[in-house]
């Protein structure tokens, strides 16, 4: 064998190792150890996931379960008639759907409870961290695409969609200096923006929805305005119940189906 052939034979068997291996040429190293370094960065961060034979057990129970469910429905046909085992995968069907219907709102009410404020939080920040407040509050109630859009040099708006289209349009006002709890959570309040239209570029869906969210209460003026305007007002109060985990929805009495997108 000559020389040459020799050397492609060494290169051929060299690749064919590598590939067997799962070994590469990586910037920063071997394929394998950059797994092992991912691998390693999502454990610490608790975002790996169980390993298979934690999971094991419980996909074992589950089977067991339908394979016993299974078997029950068999033998009720076999030994009762069609209409016992009928009877019986209709009742475990309504049963099922109870227990995914309860399961989703739990996980519902977990992840409400995750998004959650309190007055003190909204009280101690600024403009900016106050419409991220509200931000987050819109995401949690099934908005989607909120994002702020600046209206002039210090009026800045948020904007948003929801699964059926329409278009959210939401202002702000602060209360200026300390708020008078006494007075039941009336300020002296500084407008920072007109709501009853969406800003220029934002293209409005059927009936959009505008908001005027305050951490203070309205003057009666400013109650007027938005009756006519068909703007919706979320003062103090409203501010508190909605940060605490309530749907701005049911706070507001708008049309669920519309409104809010998440409420089904």
């Amino acid at each position: 064998m000559s020389g040459a052939a020799m050397r492609d034979a060494m290169r051929a068997l060299s690749w064919l190792v590598r590939a067997v291996r799962g070994w590469g040429p990586s910037p920063v190293g071997t394929r394998r150890a950059w797994r092992r370094r991912a691998e390693l960065q999502l454990r610490v961060s608790g975002q790996y996931g169980p390993e298979w034979w934690e999971i094991a057990p419980a996909a074992a129970a589950i089977l067991a379960g339908l394979g016993g469910l299974l078997a029950g429905l068999v033998w009720l046909w076999l030994h009762v008639g069609w209409w016992a085992a009928l009877f019986a995968a209709a009742v475990l069907a309504c049963v099922g759907r109870a227990a995914v219907r309860w399961h989703r709102a739990r996980v519902e009410r977990r992840r409400r409870s995750a998004v959650c404020f309190s007055l003190e939080q909204v009280d101690a920040a600024d403009d900016r961290a106050f419409r991220a407040i509200v931000g987050r509050l819109l995401l949690r109630d099934g908005w989607t695409q909120v994002r702020g859009v600046r209206i002039s040099r210090t009026v800045v708006h948020l904007v948003g969609a929801g699964r059926d289209g329409r278009r959210l349009g939401v202002a702000f006002e602060r209360g200026v200096g300390h708020t008078d709890r006494a007075a039941g959570g009336r300020a002296v309040l500084r407008p920072v923006g007109d709501a009853s239209r969406l800003p220029g570029g934002v293209e409005a869906g059927p009936r959009p929805l505008f908001l005027v969210v305050s951490s203070g209460a309205f003057a009666r003026e400013r109650v007027v305005w938005a009756a006519r305007n068909d703007v919706r007002l979320v003062d103090r109060a409203l501010l508190q119940r909605w940060a605490a985990g309530e749907p701005l929805a049911l706070l507001l009495d708008l049309d669920l189906t519309e409104a809010y997108p998440n409420a089904s």
